[in-house]
Parts: structure tokens; sequence; C-alpha cells
């Protein structure tokens, strides 16, 4: 290879290198769709600082009997949160009518009974360590029982920050605010929408605002240079009945409604 050669091939890295960490940096928006844009820094704190406010407003249940579900991590409970921890570079937000808003726009707390709380399995009375085949199945059924109990005597608690009235059920041109047929304790006004399932094993409530217009709710394919206010605030606790209707009396409804409004002040 000559010199000359040489000379041109180098030039040519030189050249080239720089564009490939640009063409491997992604743009945050690159799989939102044409209404997302990248969020400010003043508009991801502010936001942070909403959905904070918003863990704070939630009922909790009875932290003598009940504990946070093991294993349950920020990136679960609050992702918009988790994602202002992890996230390297910018994040983005998609656009309604009112403006752009977070995608991750929910938070998930789920709640055990606590450990020290659950029933210990009984020893042999005869004490012996081994086991012979019928223990063992027993033993196996015993664990699988303790799991269903758990499973149901967990308690959920998860609520939506909206940048759109609450989507409720369109029927004859007519609105519907509340269509299941078996809903009990129902409680409505203006910007107020509350109801229990029939069995009282879930409860909904709505601050804000609500519509049957589902264009009303939808992304619009713009980006929104200002962030949207949030409109709406849905809440859902879903365990066993006690539980359910313990929480609701814990329902500070003047925490939640400090919640709507504009995110940036």
């Amino acid at each position: 290879m000559t010199g000359r050669v040489k000379n041109v091939l180098f030039l040519a890295i030189v050249v080239l290198a720089p564009s490939h960490p640009a063409r491997a940096q992604q743009s945050p928006c690159s799989e939102q769709g044409p209404g997302c844009r990248p969020m400010t820094s003043a508009e991801v704190k502010a936001s942070r600082e909403r959905f904070l406010a918003l863990r704070a407003a939630l009922p909790v249940p009875d932290p003598a009997r009940y504990a946070l579900a093991s294993g349950v991590g920020e990136a679960y409970t609050m992702p918009f949160v988790a994602e202002t921890h992890l996230a390297p570079g910018p994040l983005c937000a998609c656009s309604w009518r009112a403006g752009c808003f977070v995608e991750k726009n929910d938070v998930t707390f789920p709640y055990d009974v606590r450990a020290d709380r659950k029933k210990p399995r009984e020893k042999p009375k005869d004490g012996k360590e081994g086991k012979d085949v019928d223990e063992a199945l027993r033993d196996a059924l015993a664990q699988v029982e303790a799991m269903q109990a758990e499973v149901g005597s967990r308690v959920e608690v998860i609520a939506r920050l909206l940048p759109h009235p609450f989507l409720v059920d369109e029927v004859n041109g007519k609105c519907v605010e509340v269509s299941d047929p078996e809903a009990v304790h129902v409680e409505r006004s203006a910007t107020f929408l509350s109801w229990e399932s029939g069995d009282g094993g879930r409860l909904t409530v709505v601050f804000g605002p609500r519509t049957c217009k589902e264009a009303e709710t939808l992304r619009v394919e713009r980006p929104a240079p200002r962030l949207a206010p949030v409109t709406s605030v849905e809440l859902g606790i879903v365990g066993p009945k006690a539980e359910v209707a313990e929480l609701k009396k814990r329902i500070d409804r003047r925490a939640f409604e400090v919640l709507l409004g504009p995110v940036v002040k």
C-alpha cells in the first residue's frame, strides 16, 4: 500500500469516526410517535414532585399488619420517579389537547400481610425430623394454601395522574359514569366520583371532571410546547372488603384535590 493511499484511508477514518456515536444516540422520542418531545429539566423536576405528592396522598394499610410486597421496587411502584433516577439522557413526554404529559403516569403499591403475623406451620407431634411421602405432600399442600391466602389478603393501591378528563362510558349518546350494574355506595358531584363493587372488594375514586367523549382523551400528533396540567386523578383500591372499607375512610380528599392543576408553576 502506497503512502498516499494510507493517508487517504487515515483521513477517511478520522472523518467518519465521530459520526458513529451520533448515530448510536437515539432521540428519547424515537419510539413514541410525532406528538412526543424531550422534557426540560424544570418539567421533569415538577412532574417528579407531583408524583411524590401523589404517593404521599395515598391511603396506606395498617403498618402493624401490612407491609409492601417483597421484591417490589421503585421501577414498579413509581415508574416515572424511577426513570428520573435511572435514565441516562432526557426524558420524553407525549402530547394531548391540554399539552404534553409523561407517559408513565401511574403508581402501584401492593401490600401483603406482614410475615411476622402469618401463622407458622405446626411441627409433627411425634417430633420426628424425617418426612414420609404423605407428610411431604401435606407440606406442599399447606404451602399452596398459604400462598393462596396471601394473595387473597393482598391490598393494592393504584392511582393515575391524567392530563385530560376521566373517561366514562357512553350508552345511546349519554354519559354513563358508573356502568357496573352491581356498583354500590355511588357518590358524585361535578368534580368527584366514587363507587364500590358489589362485593366491596374494589373501590374507584375520581377527582376532577369526567367525559364520555373518547376524542378528548386521545393523544395528538403535534408536540405541545407546554406541559399539561393534571386534569383528573383516578384512585383504585382492591383487596379484602374490610381492608378496602378501612382505606376508604383514610382518603384525604383535600390532598388529592391539590394535585389537580398546573404542574409547572
